[in-house]
């Protein structure tokens, strides 16, 4: 694209920082407003303006009400876990925010002409990655794409080592392990690097581990200290509470370049010091480092390698300055851990290399790239289905996590009922076989089946993921001319209008006054919008949070002789719509009261009941079924059971069907009251006890002096 200058932001939990490409082809670091390459990922709503960075991170222990820090962990939630000045935000906004103050230092440093890519945690789900998508649409950000952060740390270090050309014969292909532990976040991602090919193997993570759970240690530590000295928790007062954080993250820095720091505590007119070593951080901490160690390890059985496969070790992420991450690291793989990139800027860099990536795309207009990226999908992408089996509601996984992009996988499935008349395709993301374990994220239908179609019949569901994280689903009933294709670009979260709407309370140059008359608008709209996925396909409706209404036009007659379907008990049912029965097979005084729920459908609810297990096709479970889900998902579907029963109604109707709930069989102990069966059972038990010990000592010890039983 002629004139775009390529940029990448690295929106970390804890700071966040910027870099471009230069006209020499080379990265370079873009400094803020202050000076700091570094941008604290903070927030201050004051009543004249919002304020971003270092003024606000020093303003945390003086208003914590008016602070929001941290929010990348909330990513992915609806609203940001402690209310700002009595309000809930999402956490997207808040970022927004963060972005909002980046764009402005990026525009004074390279111009309005910067497209930008931003960066996420590799084990990102969909909802997060659209969270963060959409605060830079916020943030008024012309952005071009997100990436992986490894993935953006490993395009730095090609940089560094002359990766990114083919001109690089010289250099030998290596398999490399990015350690990136931020702020907040964890990830491990295994990368080939070639000449000209920088590809992805695999990757793992934990969204909710970083540098502020050893920060939260050192400031339990602390506050049990001045308990046990005081009879006080300091963590009681939120200003306190603020203040003790940034005395913890000054030991945890100190620990890092000595053997000994000391934490100060004031609270409540008390001043109290607080000696801590590196051996007992060390101590405190081991289970969090065990953690990522655990994921290094899993990450490496995932890609089939061992460690002596592994050419580098890439420590990204504030956190790995803790010394403890690089002796783990080589107590681990026997590999020294490799600080060719520095760990603050690594990822920034890289998500400026994947910009000028893209922008050297020919649709774009470029002269195409001297290197090639592939990654893979962080999490699997299937289908909500009923294993035939067992009945119960499985995730049929099509393609599996660390599938290298672009993907296509076809899967056939069967219809549940006889004369089904319509078909609902529930995607879903993540690896449980419980989709109630799994995220939601589209949902697509195929109604007006022909009439007449036999239990089983075939159904095709083709899954097509491209490497821009676009999914494509297509449905297909082989045999009719039903079909129907869902268009997924992350497409949950808020819907345009609300992200429109916030977009003008984040643009707002006033403060919180101005800007919490846009929240309560925004929330309002978004109470009556009701919230929903999106759909937005061939055959579907418009309609952000509605599922699609099927193609329309005249329905085709069924085939007269049908194809056998595929045997039922090697294929999973796609259950029906709920509301695929029309209204006019539905007599009006239908029965629809205490109905008993026995099929779930397209809801993705989480199941309730103890002992059950993930199941799979063909594998059988055990529990309870799933409760309904909340609105606005559609109505849980029932089974009802036709009776014929007399009807009132104009002349030459004698009887109509009358819809009822099935009935339970009978119970079988015949009305005994259960406390009955209990006391009786626990008396026999105790005398054939009491019997067979009696018996067992006279036969043992025959001398003994037992009571006589007779």
């Amino acid at each position: 694209m002629a004139g775009a200058i390529a940029v990448g932001i690295d929106l970390g939990t804890t700071n966040s920082a910027a870099a471009w490409v230069d006209p020499s082809g080379r990265t370079a670091m873009l400094r803020n407003s202050e000076g700091d390459l570094i941008t604290p990922s903070v927030v201050l709503f004051e009543d004249s303006e919002v304020i971003v960075g270092k003024e606000a991170r020093r303003m945390a222990s003086v208003y914590p009400d008016r602070v929001a820090q941290w929010v990348k962990r909330d990513m992915g939630s609806p609203v940001y876990s402690r209310p700002i000045r009595g309000e809930y935000l999402p956490p997207e906004v808040i970022q927004a925010c963060i972005l909002r103050k980046m764009k402005a230092d990026v525009v004074a440093a390279v111009g309005p002409a910067a497209k930008a890519v931003l960066t996420v945690p590799a084990y990102f789900d969909e909802p997060r990655r659209k969270q963060t998508a959409d605060a830079g649409e916020m943030a008024g950000l012309s952005l071009l794409d997100i990436v992986n952060e490894p993935t953006a740390a490993a395009l730095g270090f090609g940089e560094v080592l002359g990766y990114l050309s083919p001109a690089g014969s010289l250099l030998g292909e290596m398999n490399v392990m990015v350690y990136d532990l931020g702020g907040g976040t964890f990830d491990a991602t295994l990368l080939r690097l070639a000449p000209g090919d920088i590809r992805t193997l695999a990757t793992d993570g934990d969204v909710q581990l970083g540098g502020y759970d050893w920060d939260t240690r050192l400031v339990g530590f602390a506050a049990d200290a001045f308990g046990r000295a005081h009879g006080r928790d300091p963590r009681e007062d939120p200003a306190t509470l603020s203040r003790l954080y940034e005395a913890a993250v000054e030991a945890k820095h100190t620990l890092s370049a000595r053997s000994h720091a000391t934490i100060h505590v004031e609270h409540a007119g008390v001043s109290f010091e607080v000696p801590v070593s590196r051996e007992q951080f060390e101590e405190m901490t081991a289970d969090l480092m065990e953690r990522t160690a655990y994921t290094s390890r899993q990450l490496l059985a995932a890609a089939g390698l061992q460690w002596r496969d592994i050419s580098r070790i890439l420590l990204v992420g504030g956190s790995t300055r803790m010394p403890m991450a690089a002796n783990m690291l080589q107590r681990l793989t026997g590999i020294a851990p490799d600080r060719t990139v520095n760990p603050d800027e690594a990822v920034a860099r890289g998500a400026a290399i994947y910009a000028h990536y893209l922008l050297s795309a020919p649709e774009r207009g470029g002269t195409g790239a001297t290197f090639q990226v592939t990654n893979v999908n962080s999490h699997s992408l299937g289908v909500e289905g009923i294993d035939p089996a067992t009945l119960r509601k499985i995730n049929v996984i099509l393609i599996p996590r660390n599938t290298p992009l672009p993907a296509q996988v076809a899967e056939r499935f069967a219809t549940k009922t006889d004369a089904q008349r319509s078909i609902v395709i529930q995607v879903l993301e993540g690896e449980s076989t419980l989709p109630g374990e799994c995220t939601a994220i589209g949902r697509t239908v195929i109604h007006d089946l022909p009439a007449g179609l036999p239990k089983g019949w075939p159904v095709e569901v083709t899954f097509a993921y491209g490497a821009n994280g676009r999914l494509s689903v297509r449905g297909v009933v082989p045999g009719t001319s039903r079909e129907v294709t869902l268009e997924l670009e992350r497409d949950v979260g808020l819907s345009r209008e609300g992200i429109s709407r916030w977009k003008q309370a984040v643009d707002s140059a006033a403060g919180f006054d101005r800007f919490e008359a846009m929240v309560q608008e925004v929330l309002s709209g978004q109470m009556a919008e009701g919230g929903g996925q999106r759909a937005e396909g061939r055959g579907e409706s418009a309609a952000a949070d509605q599922w699609d209404l099927g193609p329309r036009g005249p329905l085709p007659a069924a085939p007269a002789q049908p194809p056998p379907p595929p045997p039922a008990a090697r294929l999973a049912h796609l259950g029906p719509a709920p509301e695929e029965t029309a209204p006019s097979e539905l007599p009006p005084n239908r029965i629809l009261s205490q109905p008993t729920p026995l099929f779930a459908v397209g809801t993705g609810q989480k199941p309730v009941g103890s002992g059950q297990r993930a199941v799979g096709r063909g594998q059988r479970a055990e529990g309870s079924e799933g409760a309904a889900a909340p609105q606005p998902q559609p109505p849980t579907e029932v089974m009802f059971q036709p009776v014929e029963e007399p009807r009132e109604g104009p002349a030459g109707v004698a009887k109509a069907a009358v819809w009822k709930p099935a009935r339970q069989p009978p119970s079988a102990r015949g009305g005994v009251p259960r406390w009955v069966i209990s006391v009786v059972a626990y008396v026999l038990s105790s005398a054939a006890g009491i019997a067979m010990a009696y018996f067992l000592i006279s036969w043992l010890v025959p001398g003994a002096r037992l009571p006589k039983l007779w």
